[in-house]
């Protein structure tokens, strides 16, 4: 394991939210949704930078009221809702590098949407990363499914076909969920990249992605209805 890794959080928030308009700023107990994530940010162990990123100058201001050091005005192009994670990643690399930045060893991606992350589940994973750092090419928190993805479809031509498979006869997914491996699905809570794999080989997660189990109860808000559960939940928990 290389010693004294540099890390850095990244926190990204475009303005051009679909599903909830403005959600990155919408008032939870008197925060903005991302403050939380930021506050959290501060709160994680031997970390360099936090740096949020953002093609909105008004959430640049609100995030700096909050704690975020390192303020990166993305393009239009890199916050669409078309744009990939790895096309903010490699804008963002730019940017550093062409203002002399010494870029860290790797990035802790925390997403805006999940205010009620627990900080001592975020230092777990990323000293778990740490002292696997030579293993893995990534790091993605995931939450078991209560339903194994084995037993999902999909509709063609008006015919259900099962999602692993592709088979129109569905008669082995009638079989107990207890006769299938479980399935997992990412949930946000947090992710750790390596710098060298976005500068060198073009990548954000790579072939060796390591999981992280989320158990504890999350909420990755992506409609109204998540809107309001977070605030039911924090509401129900001291931040």
């Amino acid at each position: 394991m290389k010693k004294n890794l540099k890390l850095w959080v990244v926190i990204p928030a475009r303005s051009g939210s679909q599903s909830v308009k403005h959600k990155n700023i919408r008032k939870i107990k008197n925060l903005p949704l991302m403050a939380y994530t930021i506050i959290q940010a501060k709160k994680i162990k031997n970390i360099d930078n936090i740096v949020f990123t953002s093609d909105s100058k008004r959430y640049l201001s609100i995030a700096k009221k909050y704690g975020a050091n390192l303020l990166h005005h993305r393009s239009k192009k890199n916050s669409s809702n078309t744009a990939t994670d790895l096309d903010f990643f490699r804008e963002l690399v730019a940017y550093l590098k062409k203002n002399n930045y010494v870029l860290p060893d790797a990035f802790i991606h925390l997403r805006p949407n999940s205010p009620n992350r627990d900080t001592s589940v975020l230092n777990k994973a990323v000293k778990f990363f740490i002292s696997n750092f030579k293993k893995y090419s990534a790091m993605r928190s995931v939450s078991k499914m209560s339903e194994t993805s084995y037993k999902t479809f999909e509709i063609e031509n008006k015919i259900l076909k099962g999602l692993c498979g592709k088979s129109s006869n569905i008669e082995k997914m009638n079989r107990p969920k207890e006769l299938f491996n479980d399935t997992y699905m990412a949930n946000g809570y947090i992710d750790i990249v390596k710098v060298e794999n976005i500068l060198k080989k073009n990548f954000l997660h790579g072939n060796k992605v390591v999981p992280f189990i989320i158990n504890s109860l999350s909420v990755d808000i992506d409609s109204k209805n998540d809107l309001e559960y977070a605030k039911y939940l924090l509401t129900k928990k001291k931040f």
